[in-house]
């Protein structure tokens, strides 16, 4: 619950007071604000509300990393992939919370489709695939960042193979990226954890994306001269 003192700074957007919703008794969402904030600030967030992703960022770190990787931001998405059983527990409490799902199925079903394909829900996740590829994109990280979260809850220790996994994944996201240098620290660092099959062909993918780079380049330069 925000003081009096908080929600006037959030509705302070650039001089202009209100820049948020003021919420009604007659507000369907309204609910929403005082059982499960994170979730709240988080819709608004996506929704393009400035004010709910200070909250986040102030609040709810976990959660906030999600909205911006949403958003597709690389350095949020990494920060999911790397993080650790501690790390970001409000977001997993949120993935968690089946209070909520079915006001997400309905507000915002491409989110609650989400979260379920995290759980393993394979017909979500196909769904996301043919209508909100962008989400689908982040299924991959979220659900190893869900898988740790299960492991440490369980007393499970997580080993080098898991931290490998992750290295494994951020490389990936780099090259659909198209950014090969840190595509190929990505598989290195994850290569002198625990090498494997996998992780020596994404790094050896990631060289030939920087070869065929040069090479346009090169042709480029000489067509010019």
């Amino acid at each position: 619950m925000l003081d009096n003192t908080e929600k006037k700074t959030m509705r302070h957007v650039r001089g202009e007071s209100c820049a948020m919703t003021k919420h009604t008794s007659t507000d369907p969402h309204a609910w929403l604000e005082q059982a499960f904030p994170q979730m709240h600030y988080l819709l608004l967030a996506l929704d393009g509300e400035a004010a709910a992703s200070r909250w986040l960022a102030g609040n709810s770190s976990g959660v906030s990393l999600l909205a911006r990787a949403i958003d597709g931001e690389t350095p949020a998405m990494e920060s999911l992939a790397a993080g650790q059983p501690g790390d970001h527990d409000d977001l997993f409490e949120l993935i968690e919370n089946e209070d909520i799902v079915t006001h997400l199925a309905l507000r915002r079903p491409d989110i609650h489709r989400m979260f379920a394909a995290v759980k393993g829900d394979a017909d979500a996740l196909e769904r996301l695939n043919r209508k909100h590829g962008s989400l689908a994109r982040l299924i991959p990280t979220l659900q190893a960042f869900h898988t740790r979260m299960v492991q440490a809850q369980n007393g499970e220790v997580i080993g080098g193979g898991t931290v490998a996994d992750m290295g494994c994944l951020i490389g990936e996201m780099h090259l659909r990226q198209g950014e090969y240098e840190k595509a190929v620290e990505a598989f290195t660092r994850a290569l002198e954890t625990q090498p494997a099959a996998d992780l020596y062909e994404g790094r050896a993918r990631a060289y030939r994306g920087i070869a065929e780079q040069d090479e346009r380049d090169a042709r480029k330069m000489r067509a010019r001269g």
